[in-house]
């Protein structure tokens, strides 16, 4: 027996030592780079990794590609339910984001902006900031880019109510300023030649509040506005439609609530129904429920059997808008039931991407809805998709 067993072992030896002959040796420790700036129909895909929070990563996608080898561009951690943004003048990529010293027991909390390169994927720089940025789940209000992207403004809650203010330029915390009963962050007021910037955030009591900076981004002066929704009898929901100077609030009811922005001082417009009289079974509901593409065409996710609670139900339809006209332009009916929206690509080129009720990607061309493919790229909760245009 002893016999037979070196046999055998001396044949795997002979056999092992030839094929490693035949083929060279894999190189290891290779950087490949992304091309900048990124092919306008790439997508960012968030996923929160909801049963395991602290290991949420953002993955860079082609979608059109074949294969998922050809899909997967990269990857980014994104620690503990993080906010992201990105810049396209830097081609840089921020993730807001909290670790604890103890890992999934605890401990001191730290709460940074990575900066990530967005060619190579790797942190260029880490800054840290107050250790109070809301944890809750992911929105495109979180975090915005003020001031032609030299700013990072990012809601935090504890449940005391500010905004940390991020110098991207230099590197560095510029400060914390309150916004007391009010959250979440949007882009207001056109960044002035001397480099001044507005946000504005959404009050309980159903007014707006808009804080200013200075060109250094300090504080500088804060005001509210009238009351402009009901919040007990018709809320807005907390993501709006965005184009250049408008801001655009479905509500619950499913009206669109359309804010001007574009100068320091915020201007509310008529508000105008998203349905027909005869069509007000058809609701707003989801996710990221609504969002425009590259031209500011609008897209709303609709379920049909809406009603009071039914606003995070997501839907089986996206109505198509001119949000400047207020008028509906066409209806795609998904092919799997839908809870967040998101975009890319431009001209004829454009993509929507709809994450479905499975936590796959479903893609569509748009603005006409035909339906491409679904994508399953490995992430498990892929709740927000930003395109790369």
């Amino acid at each position: 027996m002893n016999n037979l067993v070196r046999s055998i072992a001396l044949t795997v030896m002979f056999t092992c030592a030839t094929a490693a002959a035949e083929f060279e040796p894999e190189a290891i420790g290779g950087v490949l780079s992304l091309p900048a700036p990124y092919p306008d129909h790439w997508a960012m895909f968030h996923d929160v990794s909801f049963m395991h929070m602290s290991e949420g990563e953002i993955l860079v996608i082609d979608p059109l590609a074949d294969t998922l080898g050809d899909q997967y561009k990269g990857m980014m951690t994104a620690s503990l339910i993080a906010a992201y943004q990105r810049s396209r003048s830097r081609n840089e990529h921020y993730v807001v984001e909290s670790f604890y010293s103890r890992g999934s027991r605890g401990g001191d909390r730290t709460d940074v902006v990575t900066i990530y390169d967005a060619a190579t994927l790797s942190v260029s720089a880490e800054i840290e900031i107050p250790a109070k940025r809301v944890s809750g789940m992911p929105k495109t209000t979180t975090t915005n880019l003020l001031a032609n992207e030299r700013f990072l403004a990012i809601y935090n809650f504890t449940p005391g109510q500010s905004v940390t203010i991020v110098d991207l330029q230099e590197r560095k915390l510029v400060g914390e300023y309150s916004t007391a009963g009010c959250g979440l962050v949007f882009a207001s007021g056109l960044a002035s030649a001397n480099g001044e910037s507005s946000f504005t955030s959404i009050c309980s009591n159903g007014t707006l509040l808009t804080t200013h900076l200075d060109d250094t981004g300090n504080f500088v002066s804060a005001e509210k506005s009238e009351i402009v929704f009901d919040a007990n009898q018709d809320p807005i929901f907390e993501t709006p439609a965005v184009t250049p100077g408008m801001l655009y609030f479905p509500t619950f009811s499913g009206k669109m609530l359309p804010i001007d922005v574009s100068q320091a001082q915020i201007e509310v417009k008529e508000s105008w129904w998203l349905t027909e009289q005869d069509q007000r079974n058809w609701r707003p509901g989801g996710m990221n429920l609504v969002t425009t593409d590259s031209s500011g065409v609008g897209y709303v996710l609709m379920h049909s059997n809406g009603g009071e609670g039914t606003h995070k139900d997501g839907g089986e339809q996206v109505w198509v808008y001119d949000l400047q006209a207020g008028k509906r332009i066409g209806q795609i009916t998904l092919t799997n039931w839908g809870l967040s929206l998101g975009t890319s690509g431009s001209g004829d080129g454009r993509l929507m991407f709809v994450t479905n009720a499975q936590m796959a990607v479903d893609v569509y061309r748009i603005p006409g809805g035909e339906f491409v493919k679904t994508l399953h790229t490995g992430a498990a909760t892929p709740f927000m998709i930003y395109g790369a245009n």
